[in-house]
């Protein structure tokens, strides 16, 4: 291929009038005659460096406003919708009302304690386990809240002490007399002995020169009276008895001076007349009488016993005997009930029949509870 020169290339837009001089340089003259040309400027193309740099800001602006709305919906959707919710939770809840006897054992409701019996509180609807304890002794009971419903427990956590003797009572006509016990002296009339080992005793009641000698067999768990008259034999005519028939078992008191109780068969008292007072502390019962006693003759004294209240509780619920008697089905309140040591019964259909001492006072109301379920 043949190659353009400058003289070939030139020519042509030069023009006629120019020509190159003798030694060839024409385009010397050409230029001369040319206007000057303004340089065009061109940007360099962006680099991929430079792109790079511009592409994370609007990643970032992006990624900003996508935060900002997910922070604005996370906000709206965390709001209550209205306040009625809040109200059925307040509203679900129910009363729990405690006591016990001893009074002050503690109340623990699923692992917080709560105070000590006897006790109120508020607590959400639904299962709770609750604890009572007194001393050494403690009861694990299950109840279930209802909204706006009541439940109430009572607990019996006494423990009675196991009986290894028998109680002996001894008494005199006049009080006073020394009294020794299988010849060993134990004091003067009128005179308890709470803790005697069962079996047969001799009993010596000495007042001056007069000793009287008996023979008194004790039982474990019970009580043993003995009274008698330490009068000279010539004066044995100034005197007569009493008998006392009760339900319960009762001390006859005479001046503030225990004379016997209802255990004995009779007791002597010199003649004429007499105020003595008959109570039973445990049960809250005492109730006076005057008797006319004539010498050689035997006076009678009958007790009835006044009605206690008892309330009756059980979970779920049962129905319930007394004595072999229907009171009805739980829950039981304030039952009009002879005082004294009753036996209840209570039978479910699916739990079957649980058997329940109580015992009922003349003072203070006898409350008792059982879960069937346990």
């Amino acid at each position: 291929m043949k190659q353009d020169t400058i003289s070939d290339v030139a020519k042509p837009s030069i023009g006629p009038m120019l020509q190159p001089d003798d030694a060839g340089n024409w385009l010397t003259s050409f230029k001369s005659e040319l206007e000057p040309i303004e340089p065009v400027v061109i940007a360099p193309p962006v680099s991929p460096r430079n792109r790079s740099r511009r592409v994370p800001l609007a990643v970032v602006g992006l990624c900003a406003a996508v935060t900002a709305s997910w922070f604005a919906w996370q906000t709206w959707t965390a709001r209550p919708a209205s306040s009625a919710p809040l109200a059925a939770a307040v509203a679900a809840t129910g009363t729990a009302t405690f006591s016990s006897v001893p009074e002050g054992a503690s109340i623990t409701i699923d692992g917080t304690d709560r105070g000590v019996t006897p006790l109120r509180v508020t607590l959400p609807a639904g299962a709770h386990t609750v604890q009572i304890t007194s001393g050494s002794t403690t009861r694990t009971i299950p109840i279930t809240i209802e909204a706006g419903g009541v439940v109430s427990q009572y607990v019996e956590l006494a423990v009675a002490p196991a009986a290894t003797g028998g109680r002996l009572e001894i008494g005199s006509e006049p009080p006073g007399a020394q009294v020794s016990l299988d010849g060993v002296a134990r004091g003067v009339t009128p005179l308890v002995l709470a803790d005697v080992t069962p079996g047969q005793h001799r009993v010596t009641i000495t007042a001056g020169d007069n000793s009287v000698n008996r023979t008194v067999n004790v039982t474990r768990g019970a009580t043993s009276a003995l009274v008698v008259s330490t009068a000279p034999s010539a004066a044995g005519a100034a005197g007569g008895w009493l008998t006392v028939q009760a339900p319960v078992e009762m001390d006859i008191i005479e001046d503030g001076r225990i004379l016997g109780n209802t255990r004995m068969d009779r007791l002597m008292l010199p003649v004429g007349s007499h105020r003595i007072e008959l109570a039973n502390t445990a049960l809250e019962f005492t109730v006076a009488r005057t008797v006319q006693i004539a010498a050689g003759r035997t006076a009678s004294v009958a007790v009835a016993l006044p009605r206690g209240r008892l309330s009756i509780n059980a979970v779920p619920w049962a129905d319930v005997s007394l004595d072999g008697a229907a009171l009805g089905t739980t829950p039981l309140g304030e039952v009009a009930v002879p005082i004294g040591t009753h036996e209840l019964v209570f039978r479910h259909p699916q739990f079957g029949e649980r058997r329940q001492s109580v015992t009922v006072k003349a003072e203070t109301p006898a409350r008792i509870g059982i879960d069937l379920r346990k």
